[in-house]
């Protein structure tokens, strides 16, 4: 009985032997010939190709590991193929991160490898070796996010069902995929903007780079009619999208949106046309008494108090007819056009003195004293009209977005700077442009056209 027990657990090794070594890399040469630098999070497609297999049945199993791991483990194997009578194969795998047990964040890298098996990863496969790496991929888990401008407007109703002031206009939108993340945090990058519209004609293309800021200008026809839908849900470059948004939600075409804009002799074809003549129809800003707007003309410290409290709600018969407590300056008098506008913006606490008593009304305004007025703007809390919306100053201006959307690092702007920080902040969330990707010339004088953009950007609903 003793001796029949022997044989018994002999033979029962041997199959154990036999079964532990019937599944093992076989000859074949498999690599993996391209993978994309990121992934979601959730799946990633490998390029894939084996040469000189053996003959019969062959496995092609793709392995991955977390970076830093010891070793490859059988519950991070797929089978990519099954491949029988060619030595030969090649193909797309898409690599399922939801079925393994790793346990990928944002920013974790994960490796890869290929090997040829005489079993599939069900069994018991041979595991790569610790060395073995054929490509290696970055997990990018969040979707972008960033900041988006509809057109100025006092209407109370959602942003995707208001109705426009003119028929055209600029939609705008600001995005990062590094929103918010640590420091050397990998990330994707933007993929794709996923614009679409309905209506009664298909409008240009947008224009700006993808990467970038997104400026969608539209012109509704004079037979517009019916619902317009224009929405977009943006990608990552790893897939991951963004909550899909709407400018407008199949709003119906109102009349009054087909009226043009108000216009001038001077602004057709300026790069600023569409803020200025969409301001105008705000009666936010004006022109001149023969007709033109001087977009290239430059603007004074007396106009620019002027134009932030129009913006403000304030007309003519609102205005203090005496100098408020501080804001009293020499170089300001009662039977000034300005007089009542600049003191006004004194005492709202955007616009200040430039010392010795003095308000310099007529000196010209530069682009880093027009955004530091808006940084004012915002901290003083304005009380009524445009300034008193959901605006993109007032939504971002003080939050931490506006740091991690645009970056940029000018070389004309110093730390000490008084205006130092209210240029990154306009920059950063998309209200003023650079003057070059190095430079944002804070001491230039700022034009009529450039104002109109700011002030259109800033006024931008974001809500």
């Amino acid at each position: 009985m003793k001796k029949i027990f022997t044989v018994l657990l002999l033979a029962v090794f041997v199959l154990a032997q036999f079964s532990m070594a019937s599944a093992a890399t076989v000859a074949g040469d498999a690599s993996i010939t391209a993978i994309p630098d990121f992934s979601s999070g959730a799946n990633v497609d490998v390029d894939w190709a084996a040469t000189g297999m053996a003959a019969g049945t062959k496995n092609i199993l793709m392995w991955a590991r977390e970076v830093p791991a010891a070793a490859y483990a059988m519950s991070e194997c797929q089978l990519v193929a099954t491949i029988n009578g060619t030595s030969d194969a090649s193909g797309t795998f898409t690599y399922d991160f939801t079925a393994t047990a790793l346990a990928l964040a944002n920013g974790d890298q994960v490796e890869f490898t290929i090997t040829v098996d005489t079993d599939d990863c069900a069994g018991a496969p041979t595991t790569p070796a610790a060395d073995s790496v054929m490509g290696a991929n970055y997990v990018d888990t969040f979707p972008m996010n960033g900041i988006m401008g509809s057109p100025p407007s006092l209407l109370v109703a959602g942003r995707g069902l208001r109705i426009l002031e003119c028929n055209t206009t600029e939609y705008w939108s600001l995005l990062s995929d590094e929103f918010l993340l640590f420091p050397g945090t990998a990330y994707s990058g933007f993929g794709a903007w996923n614009l679409s519209t309905t209506g009664t004609f298909a409008p240009p293309a947008p224009i700006g780079p993808d990467n970038e800021l997104l400026s969608w200008v539209i012109t509704l026809p004079a037979t517009a009619s019916g619902p317009w839908t224009y929405s977009m849900e943006p990608e990552d470059a790893a897939g991951n999208l963004t909550l899909l948004d709407y400018w407008r939600d199949h709003l119906a075409i109102d009349p009054s949106e087909l009226v043009d804009c108000a216009d001038f002799s001077d602004v057709a074809g300026h790069e600023n046309e569409v803020y200025v003549r969409y301001l105008a129809d705000l009666e936010l800003i004006s022109g001149f008494a023969d007709g033109s707007f001087g977009p290239d003309t430059t603007l004074t410290r007396a106009e620019a108090a002027t134009l932030f409290e129009i913006s403000n709600g304030y007309d003519d018969t609102m205005l203090p007819t005496s100098a408020p407590a501080g804001c009293d300056f020499t170089d300001v008098a009662a039977s000034d056009w300005f007089a009542g506008w600049v003191w006004q913006a004194c005492d709202d606490g955007f616009m200040n003195g430039v010392g010795g008593g003095l308000f310099d009304p007529n000196n010209l305004l530069t682009r880093g004293q027009i955004v530091t007025i808006m940084g004012n703007v915002v901290n003083a809390g304005a009380t009524g009209g445009y300034l008193n919306t959901v605006t993109v100053i007032n939504s971002y201006w003080n939050s931490p977005i506006y740091s991690s959307v645009r970056n940029a690092a000018f070389s004309d702007v110093s730390i000490g700077a008084f205006y130092a920080d209210s240029v990154i902040r306009a920059y950063g969330m998309g209200v003023a442009d650079a003057t070059s990707d190095t430079t944002f010339s804070p001491d230039q004088p700022v034009t009529r056209g450039e104002f109109a953009k700011m002030l259109y950007r800033a006024l931008s609903r974001s809500f």
